[in-house]
């Protein structure tokens, strides 16, 4: 392989990394949206002024009866990162020298 092949190879590498890392970003948004929406049922005067452990408390209060929405939220994380160290890894075995 010649040196622009090359070079041209780790660009895209380099590019790889950066949509990850946009992806990464999505993620996290959408991870943030759904712990949000787990304190949606507790009164808003209290989700405006309780400290963030015991607003957790209040959601947890009200999750004893249906664990769904968080089940649901932490499922998609779960898969968005397995997804994503996937991703990460094929990305990084493009820099390593093959044997």
């Amino acid at each position: 392989m010649n040196d622009a092949e090359q070079i041209e190879k780790i660009r895209q590498v380099i590019m790889r990394y950066r949509e990850l890392l946009d992806l990464v970003h999505q993620a996290i948004a959408n991870g943030e949206h759904g712990y949000t929406a787990l304190f949606k049922d507790v009164p808003e005067e209290e989700r405006t002024t309780l400290p963030e452990k015991l607003l957790q408390r209040e959601a947890a209060i009200l999750a004893l009866e249906d664990l769904e929405p968080l089940r649901r939220s932490l499922a998609k994380m779960r898969f968005a990162m397995r997804n994503m160290e996937r991703d990460f890894e094929e990305a990084h075995d493009l820099t390593v020298p093959e044997a």
